[in-house]
C-alpha cells in the first residue's frame, strides 16, 4: 500500500485554489462582457451564501454543501452549470480556498439588490 508523500499531499491542496480562483475570475469576466448570464437559481443560492457567511465572513463546507444541497436538480438540468461547478470545487476545499476573495466578490455581484 502507498500513501502520497507530503509533496504531493501539498501540491493537491494548493492547485484546487488556482483553478477556483480562475474559474470564479473566468464568470465575473463573462458576467461583466454578457457572456454569461446568471439564472434565478444562480442569484438565489448566491444570496444565501452572502447571508450565511455575513457573520463570520466564511464559507465554510456546510453552507457550500447546503447550497449544492438547494440547487440539486434543478442545476443538473441548467445548460451552463459554471457557478454550480464552482461551489461543488469548494465544497471540499480548505480554508484557504473558502476564503477567496475573488469567490466573495463574484457572490456579491450575484446578489439581487432590493
Amino acid at each position: 500500500m502507498t500513501t502520497p508523500t507530503d509533496r504531493t499531499t501539498r501540491a493537491d491542496r494548493t492547485e484546487p485554489a488556482a483553478s477556483v480562483g480562475a474559474l470564479a475570475r473566468d464568470l465575473a469576466d463573462d458576467l461583466t462582457a454578457g457572456r454569461w448570464t446568471p439564472t434565478q437559481l444562480d442569484r438565489h443560492l448566491a444570496r444565501f451564501l452572502v447571508t450565511a457567511s455575513a457573520g463570520d465572513g466564511q464559507l465554510t463546507a456546510e453552507r457550500l454543501r447546503t447550497a449544492l444541497w438547494e440547487g440539486g436538480e434543478p442545476w443538473l438540468r441548467q445548460p451552463d452549470s459554471r457557478f454550480a461547478s464552482l461551489l461543488a470545487r469548494l465544497a471540499p476545499g480548505t480554508a484557504s480556498v473558502l476564503d477567496d476573495a475573488t469567490v466573495h466578490a463574484l457572490l456579491h455581484r450575484l446578489t439581487p439588490r432590493t
